[in-house]
């Protein structure tokens, strides 16, 4: 065997080692990467049910509308410093939600949660809260700028992007589907009809 090839052998061997371990390396790091975002949706599903996320989530999902019809309170959520104790209290509770948003659209944004998985859980939810933070949004902008929770925004834009495409849910088609018998449909209809209306 002359020396070129031994020489020319030694070289693809050397290759094949490096193509290897450079094949290794990519899927220890596309596992690290998954890794990485099952992490951080824990996290952030984690952040969501804490006693204190789920009060400032239900303060915006019901008293919000009404204090923001006061102009004392708008007031206040322009300018920090002439904040109530009680004001300043609430309005730290409607910013946690908002800035729990805020930073689940960013980590979305920078591509550290996948977007399809977050929208797919959170969608709903992020929508429907950004619509009732919208008018606080509106007057709190009035001093920050647009900058506020704008990946809170993107997180909703793709956020409704998917329901339109999903407005069934993701059940995958072609799957047969179980049976779900409600069987308190008739009672609950007659009890609806001799409720008064709802306000």
């Amino acid at each position: 065997m002359s020396l070129e090839l031994l020489n020319a052998l030694a070289a693809l061997g050397t290759f094949v080692v490096i193509a290897a371990t450079a094949i290794a390396a990519l899927f220890q790091l596309r596992h690290a990467r998954n890794s990485n975002q099952i992490a951080a949706m824990t996290q952030l599903q984690e952040a969501a049910q804490t006693p204190h996320l789920e009060a400032a989530q239900n303060l915006v999902m019901t008293d919000l509308p009404a204090r923001l019809e006061d102009p004392e309170f708008r007031y206040e959520v322009r300018y920090p410093s002439a904040r109530t104790r009680e004001n300043a209290e609430f309005i730290g509770k409607i910013n946690d939600v908002g800035n729990f948003f805020e930073n689940m659209g960013l980590l979305v944004r920078m591509g550290a949660v996948d977007r399809d998985i977050a929208v797919a859980m959170w969608a709903s939810i992020a929508s429907g809260t950004w619509d009732r933070m919208l008018p606080y949004t509106a007057v709190a902008r009035r001093r920050t700028g647009d900058a506020l929770w704008e990946n809170f925004e993107y997180l909703v834009v793709l956020s409704r992007s998917w329901m339109g495409s999903h407005p069934h849910g993701m059940y995958p088609p072609g799957v047969p589907r179980i049976e779900v018998p409600d069987v308190w449909r008739e009672a609950d209809t007659r009890y609806e009809a001799s409720r008064p209306p709802s306000a």
